[in-house]
């Protein structure tokens, strides 16, 4: 009995066993159903299979914790395939839904639309839209164009594709005149891109009706009727009436037509279309004509012609509206308040009369009307007033203004007005209403002011006059600014620096003059500028090296002359240079001998027999340490100056002892 319970103690001892090894060697699930396993029971395994992940088997007990109940907790970091690595889908699906957005966003997939503002399509047509992409998108991925309107609602509008661009169609039902966006999507994954505008033109239409808005209107015959046509959607507008006058390309909106039928008549609109193609039209407008109407004549807009001159053509505004007889004619009369009107002007039968008042005629108070004669018709008549032409006298005045200032010069006109007036200086004044009239002038200089051109309302007429205007000013100077060098080459350009003071004449001329041999001036080729003034010194007399002459600036305009300074100029290859010394040296030994330099400028180069060169020296005399090997006589072999060659003179003797 004994041994029958051992063997039952053993075997459940040996089956715990073989439970707790069957549970930490099965294949981990996800963390939620991990949970469920630790409190579900173990299973029986018969035979326990050799553990591979046996080394993370036993890192995640280390690692496991014990809970309040005294069951065994996994840690948090302990998911999916193995206890201490998180599968995608578990780290997915254990992330929050902000977060899981952010890790996405990691793989930067991004969808650029390039910009398409400049569009401007109709709907029903076909666009292309570029775009580019940053991300590794599926080679399984296609792109697709989608509209978005303005309630948020999107429809895709293209068929998909791999790549950029994207050729799409705007649906016909869309509304034009509105803002559309667009937006590109992606498959795989799904990415957006950002929304872009897009205007869709509108489709035309257009209304008729008559110019003041109503839709019918009656004429006389002959009279024109003004129509109207009101347009909507994308211009330009093209449209057809149903007279058959088309009109084509307009941007006028409301669009205006003369029309004049003979008979009564019903206009319509048959067709408009612009860009996007045809459209809707609308509307109705009635001319009715009045075949029949009693003829009457009036005077219209009789303030146009209360002002007339003689001679000077004009045009009567009348109205005739009714019918008239045939081969009626009508005339324009003029007559003194208290005398018998006379006819002025020659027969007409269109209603649209020109004429003028005769020279003989003296300005005054008159009557104008028309007359017309089958039926003999007489218009109101009107008070007209015949001006005579303008007159205009400049006073003569004499001002006297300082620098700056300005004054102001007195003109009286007779005549008809408004009056204009164009001095001589070019000041010009027009749309005068002033009898007595100040015209404000600035002369920069004494002038003396004319009347070139006046006149009024008869055109230009008559003007005499004049007046002086002379202007205080500083005295005119010139100042001559120190020479930036008192000697020159004969035959170089040198830039003279100066300043002037006061005014000068208009005309006026500066030159820079020079003493010749005699001591008289001569002028130079002078350029002028602001500041400087550049000449060319003339050459100097053969036998003269350095001639100081004196240098002056004159103008023409007032003659001012500036103060006199004086210039050296040296003739060119003029320069001697003399060599002198004599000295006795032991081998080895070196002594100086002297150069000495006359005419010329400096700086001076020049050459020794020994081949010793210098370049450029303003000493003089010059002292030049030499060293010869031998007993030498030194001289000048080359010389050269500022204003030239030279030649050598004299020479230096060195003597070595041995």
């Amino acid at each position: 009995m004994s041994r029958f319970v051992f063997f039952i103690f053993f075997g459940l001892l040996f089956y715990s066993n073989a439970a707790i090894a069957q549970k930490r060697s099965t294949t981990p699930k996800k963390q939620s159903s991990a949970k469920r396993a630790v409190n579900a029971p173990a299973k029986q395994s018969p035979r326990a299979r050799p553990d591979t992940n046996r080394l993370n088997t036993a890192e995640a007990a280390d690692s496991a914790r014990i809970d309040s109940s005294g069951r065994m907790q996994q840690p948090e970091h302990v998911s999916g395939a193995s206890q201490d690595t998180l599968t995608e889908q578990a780290a997915e699906e254990k992330l929050g839904k902000p977060a899981k957005t952010l890790a996405d966003s990691i793989q930067s997939y991004k969808i650029i639309v390039d910009d398409i503002s400049f569009l401007t399509v109709c709907p029903g047509t076909a666009i292309t839209i570029p775009f580019s992409t940053v991300g590794p998108f599926d080679e399984e991925n296609t792109f697709v164009a989608h509209m978005i309107d303005a309630n948020g609602k999107s429809v895709p509008i293209s068929l998909p594709v791999k790549k950029s661009p994207v050729k799409a169609v705007i649906p016909s039902y869309k509304i034009g005149g509105e803002v559309y966006r667009i937006q590109i999507v992606s498959t795989q994954p799904i990415i957006k891109s950002q929304e872009v505008p897009l205007r869709l033109l509108q489709l035309p239409a257009a209304r008729l009706e008559i110019a003041d808005g109503t839709q019918s209107v009656r004429i006389m015959p002959g009279q024109e009727a003004l129509l109207k046509v009101n347009l909507t959607g994308a211009a330009p507008w093209s449209f057809r009436l149903s007279d058959s006058t088309t009109v084509l390309q307009t941007l006028s909106n409301p669009h205006y037509i003369s029309v004049r039928p003979k008979d009564v008549r019903a206009y319509k609109l048959t067709a408009v279309a612009n860009a996007c193609g045809s459209g809707t039209t609308s509307g109705e407008a009635i001319v009715n004509v009045n075949n029949n109407p009693e003829p009457k004549l009036e005077l219209k807009e009789a303030e146009k012609i209360a002002r007339l001159c003689s001679g000077v053509p004009f045009q009567v505004p009348f109205n005739a509206t009714g019918k008239y007889k045939e081969g009626n004619h009508f005339v324009v009369q003029i007559a003194e308040r208290t005398g018998a009107f006379k006819t002025i002007s020659t027969p007409d039968t269109t209603g649209q009369i020109v004429t003028q008042i005769p020279n003989s005629y003296k300005p005054g108070e008159y009557k104008l009307r028309v007359i017309s004669s089958a039926p003999y018709l007489v218009s109101q008549t009107t008070n007209v007033t015949i001006v005579s032409p303008a007159t205009a006298i400049l006073q003569r005045d004499s001002l006297h203004l300082g620098e700056n200032e300005s004054g102001e010069l007195t003109v009286k006109f007779t005549g008809g007005g408004p009056w204009f007036v164009l001095l001589s200086d070019g000041t010009y004044e027009n749309n005068i209403q002033e009898p007595v009239y100040k015209i404000k002038v600035k002369p920069i200089y004494d002038t003396n002011y004319q009347i070139t051109s006046a006149g009024g309302l008869c055109g230009v007429g008559k003007f005499s006059g004049s007046a002086k205007i002379t202007v205080k000013s500083a005295p005119a100077s010139i100042t001559l600014e120190k020479l930036p060098q008192n000697m020159v080459c004969s035959g170089s350009s040198i830039e003279i620096p100066y300043k002037t003071e006061g005014r000068y004449n208009p005309g006026n001329r500066f030159v820079v003059q020079i003493t010749d041999k005699t001591g008289r001036f001569v002028d130079l080729p002078t350029t002028v500028t602001p500041a400087t003034m550049k000449v060319k010194i003339g050459g100097s007399s053969s036998e003269d090296t350095i001639r100081t002459q004196k240098i002056r600036i004159i103008s023409s305009s007032p003659a001012v002359s500036s103060a006199i300074q004086e210039i050296d100029v040296v003739a060119p290859d003029k320069a001697v240079g003399e060599v002198s010394g004599k000295s006795t040296v032991s081998a080895g030994r070196s002594t100086r001998i002297q150069l000495k330099f006359r005419n010329g400028m400096p700086p001076w180069s020049f050459t020794l027999s020994d081949g010793t060169a210098i370049n450029g020296t303003f000493l003089n005399p010059y002292l030049i340490s030499v060293s010869p090997a031998s007993t030498t006589e030194f001289k000048i072999s080359s010389l050269k100056s500022g204003c030239g060659t030279g030649t050598g003179k004299g020479s230096a003797l060195v003597t070595v002892e041995n």
